[in-house]
């Protein structure tokens, strides 16, 4: 594909993506505030390949670190982020049981320790995160599509049996929330501190498989505007970008998100695309009940 035909195809999706948002506006201006999040997440994601999933199959199958330490410096930026608006949604010493439905403080149990290995695991065999799926799919990768129809199928079933679950095991849970046990410092300053421990574990475990590779840089001759433009357009639409920055970024764009409504997530929007899909060929799925619900 020639470089013209390329440019052409970003400028026309740029265009696009700017008339949706302002057909958006006209009639829901909350899903069109959605919509340019979602390109902006989206489009952080895919240029640096940030993957949860290859977080962990890259560190301990390659020892390589890199985009571990991406998703911890995500974490701490979204840490500090969410604290904030929080703490000025939450009052001081409210109950655990009438919090907003937007702090997200769910039971804590084995079923939470099970369930992330268990989603580990297909995520894996799957090649990718729920958020990769998704740019995979962009990408023309028909086997994420595979992938798609097991988290649907999973989430139809987790609807079916999710009443059960929360009323026989889930909500006889105590909850546990840091701020409300430790302060707000408190909260941030432990977290904080885990993350560094899991930075430096990360550091080590590179160690282990030997030098930790460094690109030389090269000077570059002096360019002209034309070249420093293009090259500027190389580094942000055909580089990979740097996982630690797409971790930063992302932690910050969650937070302004939070700020607005509601911190990003994929899981909830999956199940609704689930629901949405059981009702379609009328196999109805039973409303969850219980703040924790899918």
């Amino acid at each position: 594909m020639s470089r013209n035909v390329k440019t052409a195809l970003i400028i026309g999706g740029v265009i696009i993506a700017i008339l949706v948002a302002i057909a958006l506006a006209q009639t829901t201006p909350k899903l069109a505030v959605f919509w340019l999040f979602g390109l902006g997440f989206g489009f952080i994601m895919q240029r640096s390949r940030f993957c949860f999933t290859a977080a962990f199959r890259d560190l301990f199958l390659l020892r390589d670190g890199r985009m571990m330490k991406g998703v911890l410096g995500g974490l701490a930026v979204a840490t500090v982020g969410f604290a904030l608006v929080m703490s000025d949604m939450v009052p001081k010493n409210l109950d655990l049981g009438i919090l907003p439905l937007n702090v997200y403080v769910i039971p804590l149990g084995f079923h939470l320790l099970l369930a992330g290995v268990m989603f580990g695991l297909g995520m894996v065999v799957a090649g990718s995160c729920f958020a990769g799926t998704l740019y995979r799919i962009g990408e023309g990768y028909a086997a994420s599509l595979v992938t798609l129809a097991g988290i649907l199928v999973g989430l139809g079933v987790l609807l079916h049996n999710w009443n059960w679950w929360w009323q026989s095991y889930i909500s006889l849970l105590p909850k546990v929330w840091l701020p409300h046990s430790l302060g707000w410092a408190g909260a941030i300053g432990l977290t904080l501190a885990v993350l560094v421990i899991g930075y430096l574990a990360v550091r080590w475990w590179e160690s282990r498989g030997g030098v930790i590779a460094r690109r030389a840089v090269e000077k570059q001759p002096t360019a002209t505007m034309g070249q420093k433009l293009g090259a500027l357009r190389r580094t942000v639409l055909v580089k990979a970008w740097p996982v630690a920055l797409a971790g930063v970024l992302l932690g910050a764009l969650n937070t302004v998100e939070y700020l607005f409504e509601r911190p990003w997530g994929l899981t909830g929007e999956f199940s609704r695309w689930s629901g949405s899909l059981l009702s379609f060929i009328r196999l109805p799925a039973p409303e969850p009940i219980g703040a924790a619900g899918p």
